[in-house]
C-alpha cells in the first residue's frame, strides 16, 4: 500500500530543492553573491520613505532625482538641512527619517540622537560587498563603534591634493611641484617661489587649516577617550604644528585674507591645498594643473584620515529594508560612475568607476587629476565624541601662532587648556 504522507512530503521536499536551487540561496555548497548588483526598482514599494539630507557631498536635488528616477514607486520625502529644519529639530519635531545622509562632523551628534544603527544585518540580507570599497574605508567606519558595528555607509571621498598656478612658475622660471613631494620639500619650493612681481607680493602656498588639521596624516588623537581631556601637547602634535606653520616664517608668505580668492581671482598665490573646487577651476580660463597631497618625511604611505559623508539609517524607522535598498542603488557602479564624472571622487575601487574621474568637466582633459588617488586612507586615530569641539579650538589657536606670533610650546598649551575647559562646558549641558 502507498503511503500518501510519504508521497506529499517527498514532493515537498523536491519543491523546497529547486526553488532553493533557483534562488541561489540557501544550501551548503552555495556561493555568495558579490557583483552587488543593485536590487531591482520593483523590489522597493510602493512604500513611503524619508530623507533627511545635510548640505555635504552630493546636492540634495542629485540624490532626489536618482532615487525617484530608480524607484517611481517610492513616495519620497526630503527634508534640508536648514536653520529651523536640522537634524535635531526635525527628530523633535516628531519626525523619523528612514535615510539619513550627514557629515562625519555630526557622528556624534547622530549618536547621541540615537540615529545610528547597525547596517550589518541588511548588509548581509541583500549582500553588499564591502570589498567593493577603495582600502582602508571599512576598517575606517568601525573604528566609529566600540564593537566594530556598520554605523553608516560612507558614499564618497574628500581627498585632497596640491594645485598650483603655471604661469607663476613659468614666469619665476621655476620647475613646477611634483607628485608625492614631503612638506619639508614643498617649504624650500615655497621659499623659492615667493616674490615680488612688479608691484605685486606673489604667495608661495597656504592651505585651508581646519581642512588639514582633519586630515591628521600623523594619525594623533586630540582627545583621550578614557579621561576626556585633550591630548594635543606632547612632542607628536609640536612636531606637526612646527613643519605645518614654518610656512608662514616665510618672508612674503603671510596668508591672505581669503585662500580661494588670492588663488583663483587674484592669483597672487602659486599653491594651495584645501576643499577641492576643482570644477570652478575648470571653467575659471587659468593655467593650472594638479599633484599629490604632501606628506610628512618618513610618512610615504601613511595616509590621510578619511573625512568621508554618509548615509544612515535610524533604529526607529519603519522601513529598513527599503531604506537600505535605496542606498545599495545609491552605492552602485552605475551611480558612481555617473558622480565621478561630475567631479565626486568615488568611494569604490573599481577601476571602471575611477577611471571616470572628472571626464564629465570641460577643462580637465589635460590635469594630473589622477593625483587625487594618491591621497590613500590612513589606518584610524583614536576617536572622541570631542574631537569636534577640539579640532575647532585647535585651528582658532593655530592661527594665532602663523608668522611666530606665538611660539609651539605656548601655542599647545592653549590649545590644551582651551579644549578642555570647552569639553567641561559640554559635559554639564
Amino acid at each position: 500500500m502507498i503511503d500518501k504522507k510519504k508521497i506529499a512530503c517527498a514532493s515537498i521536499s523536491a519543491m523546497l530543492v529547486l526553488m532553493i536551487g533557483c534562488s541561489g540561496k540557501g544550501g551548503p555548497g552555495s556561493q555568495p553573491e558579490t557583483d552587488n548588483k543593485p536590487p531591482a526598482a520593483d523590489i522597493v514599494g510602493p512604500v513611503s520613505l524619508t530623507l533627511f539630507k545635510e548640505d555635504t557631498g552630493v546636492s540634495a536635488e542629485t540624490v532626489e532625482q536618482l532615487i525617484r528616477k530608480k524607484f517611481p514607486q517610492v513616495d519620497l520625502k526630503v527634508i534640508k538641512s536648514a536653520k529651523g529644519t536640522m537634524i535635531e529639530d526635525v527628530v523633535s519635531g516628531g519626525v523619523v527619517p528612514d535615510i539619513i545622509s550627514h557629515s562625519l562632523g555630526g557622528l556624534w551628534k547622530l549618536k547621541d540622537l540615537q540615529l545610528l544603527s547597525d547596517l550589518t544585518p541588511l548588509i548581509k540580507t541583500y549582500k553588499f560587498d564591502l570589498n567593493r570599497f577603495t582600502d582602508g574605508v571599512v576598517d575606517v567606519v568601525k573604528s566609529y563603534s566600540d564593537n566594530g558595528q556598520f554605523l553608516v555607509m560612507p558614499f564618497e571621498l574628500n581627498n585632497n591634493a596640491l594645485f598650483y598656478n603655471k604661469d607663476i612658475f613659468d614666469r619665476a622660471g621655476v620647475g613646477y611641484p611634483k607628485d608625492d613631494m614631503t612638506w619639508e620639500e614643498l617649504y624650500d619650493l615655497t621659499k623659492r617661489i615667493v616674490r615680488t612681481d612688479g608691484n605685486v607680493q606673489i604667495h608661495g602656498f597656504h592651505y585651508n587649516f581646519l581642512n588639514v588639521i582633519y586630515k591628521n596624516q600623523l594619525a594623533l588623537p586630540f582627545v583621550d577617550s578614557k579621561t576626556n581631556k585633550a591630548a594635543v601637547n606632547n612632542e607628536q602634535w609640536a612636531q606637526w604644528v612646527k613643519v605645518m606653520t614654518s610656512f608662514y616664517t616665510i618672508p612674503g608668505n603671510q596668508p591672505p585674507v581669503d585662500e580661494k580668492t588670492a588663488f583663483m581671482k587674484n592669483q597672487t598665490l602659486a599653491m594651495r591645498t584645501g576643499p577641492n573646487y576643482m570644477t570652478e577651476l575648470a571653467a575659471s580660463g587659468m593655467n593650472w594643473d594638479v599633484v599629490s597631497f604632501p606628506h610628512f618625511a618618513g610618512k610615504e604611505r601613511a595616509g590621510t584620515q578619511m573625512n568621508a559623508p554618509y548615509y544612515a539609517i535610524p533604529p526607529a524607522s519603519k522601513n529598513k529594508d527599503a531604506a537600505f535598498q535605496v542606498i545599495s542603488y545609491l552605492m552602485s557602479d552605475e551611480v558612481a560612475i555617473e558622480l565621478a564624472r561630475q567631479g565626486r571622487i568615488p568611494i569604490l575601487k573599481s577601476e571602471a568607476v575611477r577611471s571616470e574621474f572628472g571626464k564629465g568637466i570641460t577643462g580637465l582633459e589635460k590635469k594630473n587629476i589622477a593625483a587625487f588617488f594618491k591621497d590613500t586612507i590612513a589606518k584610524p586615530a583614536p576617536l572622541s565624541k570631542y574631537d569636534g569641539t577640539a579640532k575647532s579650538t585647535f585651528n582658532s589657536v593655530l592661527i594665532t601662532m602663523l608668522g611666530g606670533q606665538k611660539d609651539i610650546n605656548t601655542g599647545l598649551r592653549e590649545m590644551e587648556d582651551q579644549i578642555n575647559k570647552q569639553i567641561e562646558q559640554e559635559q554639564r549641558r
